[in-house]
């Protein structure tokens, strides 16, 4: 049973990082119909940011508030300046910006690893985190009762924000009417563009946040990027909810399937997702669209 409870604290640890990077690519890939393949190269963007600002400053927390600035800052710039035009051209079908998006993701990566090198780098555990503590008599890591706890935060504030705002009420309508908020006065350039660095930046926060417990390293993102499309085609395209749920899924298919059958995690995951996208192709909880 003591076992079973730490594998069940480590679902939801890995579930916690999942969502984070997923829920950014919910985001943009969801509600904006975007097909970012970029979007792994935002983690490891925002988990280097967070290395070098941690030995610059000494402090990790002015890391984890800094370091998503500059996937925040990047991801809106492409979105504005390269994939809005390109919409505006009429080259917006999902084959032109997978293509596109793809090419940037190793261009970025290239990049990093030229910049950084091939090593690998970590963050040390901050001391206010660091040791361990008492859950249901078993001794767990504080920080990784942190990524839990980040996770479920970030997941209440974005459905708070989309649901319960005048700010998801634009983005909804944005999407769903984009020529009656036009005429509404609503510019949905910089609109799509702020939404777009913001799920970049979420991307940079999970790497900030992955950092102190796993190595960061330049094809980092690349391979999460894989897990995080496979939970938002799980949870429902635009469903910050669903989202939520499907990482709960994988997390407790990933933890389990490497505790008891090692190396078959990956197995484990992709025959998840074809059940699921044989029985509901639309996701587990797919929203309805509606008019904001």
């Amino acid at each position: 049973m003591s076992l079973l409870l730490l594998h069940l604290l480590n679902v939801l640890q890995v579930s916690a990082l999942i969502f984070l990077l997923a829920v950014g690519l919910t985001i943009i890939f969801g509600l904006m119909d975007t097909l970012n393949l970029a979007h792994g190269a935002f983690l490891t963007l925002g988990a280097y940011a967070g290395v070098v600002i941690t030995e610059a400053t000494g402090s990790y927390w002015i890391a984890l508030l800094g370091a998503p600035v500059l996937p925040f800052l990047a991801g809106a710039a492409l979105q504005f300046f390269v994939l809005q035009p390109l919409k505006d051209r009429g080259r917006s079908s999902h084959l032109d910006l997978a293509l596109l998006s793809f090419g940037l993701l190793f261009a970025m990566v290239g990049s990093i690893e030229w910049f950084f090198g091939p090593s690998f780098v970590s963050i040390a555990t901050p001391p206010a985190l660091s040791g361990h503590v008492a859950v249901f008599g078993n001794q767990y890591p504080i920080y990784r009762l942190f990524m839990i706890a980040a996770g479920l935060g970030v997941a209440l504030v974005l459905w708070l924000l989309v649901e319960r705002t005048l700010v998801g009420a634009i983005l909804r309508a944005g999407v769903d009417r984009p020529e009656m908020a036009m005429a509404l006065g609503i510019n949905l350039k910089v609109m799509f563009a702020v939404v777009f660095g913001l799920g970049c930046a979420l991307a940079g926060f999970a790497g900030v946040i992955a950092a102190p417990v796993m190595s960061v390293y330049a094809h980092l993102g690349t391979e999460m990027l894989v897990i995080s499309f496979v939970v938002v085609m799980i949870g429902g395209l635009g469903s910050i909810r669903g989202s939520f749920y499907a990482s709960l899924i994988v997390g407790l298919v990933n933890t389990m399937s490497q505790a008891y059958v090692p190396g078959g995690e990956l197995f484990a995951i992709y025959a998840l997702l074809i059940v699921i996208m044989i029985w509901r192709p639309q996701g587990l909880f797919t929203i309805d669209r509606r008019i904001a």
